[in-house]
């Protein structure tokens, strides 16, 4: 269940409550059952709408599907907080509890990896050095990739239908029920399409933690040389796998 979903449910039900508080309380409406004919009747309808609003519309919140939200521009998630809510939202899809925790657990890590780089670069260069700017640029990208890779988790999070996931599980796996090979096997094409997904985001996951790695590889190789020749940095081993791995992705961009 989200954040989302948990506060809403929250504010109807004391909603509910206070509406009758008001209208039962001595101090304020006092409605009362037995006093006279029109308020028992007031009361009683009352009483009915109340429970009837509890019963629908805390089912309404519990059960109704969401619609898939999809990020496909900038503007939805504009900074690591923005991340975080949106996978934070995701956890109501139990499959992927372990994912989205290792997910926040890179966000953070990256975090980190891009402060100490930043503070390494003010020591040895300053903003204005082509050397320093140059560097940045590479890192810049290397994060947009990170972040462009989290987004496309996010999409396939949301389209992915882990009820009916379960469902084709329990019935391939666990179920007693005997099924015939038609049944079984588009039970099985089903089941591929969603392995597909899982696949593609663990994938995304695995490309995440090797942009983690080699900015850990960068962070060193600049923490243990003086002096960098302008000319040179595009030579060095962190900065070729980044830029390797840059063009490598690009053809995922319209994922």
């Amino acid at each position: 269940m989200s954040k989302k979903q948990i506060i809403r449910l929250i504010l109807l039900n004391l909603g509910i409550i206070l509406l009758n508080v008001i209208l039962f309380s001595r101090g304020l409406v006092g409605l009362t059952l037995g006093e006279n004919i029109l308020a028992t009747a007031f009361g009683i309808t009352v009483i009915v709408m109340s429970i009837v609003a509890f019963f629908w519309g805390n089912s309404s919140l519990l059960f109704k599907k969401q619609a898939p939200v999809l990020y496909i521009g900038t503007e939805q998630l504009t900074n690591e907080k923005d991340y975080l809510e949106a996978l934070e939202e995701k956890r109501d899809k139990k499959i992927f509890i372990k994912d989205i925790n290792t997910v926040m657990e890179q966000i953070s890590r990256i975090r980190s990896r891009n402060e100490s780089l930043d503070t390494i670069l003010k020591q040895h260069f300053s903003p204005q050095e082509m050397t320093s700017v140059r560097f940045r640029m590479v890192i810049d990208s290397v994060n947009e990739l990170f972040y462009g890779n989290v987004k496309k988790m996010l999409n396939r999070i949301s389209i992915f239908d882990d009820r009916d996931y379960n469902v084709i599980v329990y019935k391939l796996r666990y179920s007693t029920v005997t099924l015939s090979p038609q049944e079984s096997q588009t039970l099985q094409n089903r089941l591929a399409v969603y392995q597909e997904h899982l696949d593609y985001i663990h994938n995304l996951i695995e490309m995440n933690e090797e942009i983690i790695v080699k900015l850990d590889r960068l962070l060193l190789e600049i923490s243990k040389l003086d002096d960098f020749d302008e000319n040179n940095i595009e030579k060095t081993e962190a900065i070729r796998e980044m830029n390797d791995l840059i063009r490598q992705t690009k053809f995922y961009k319209q994922q």
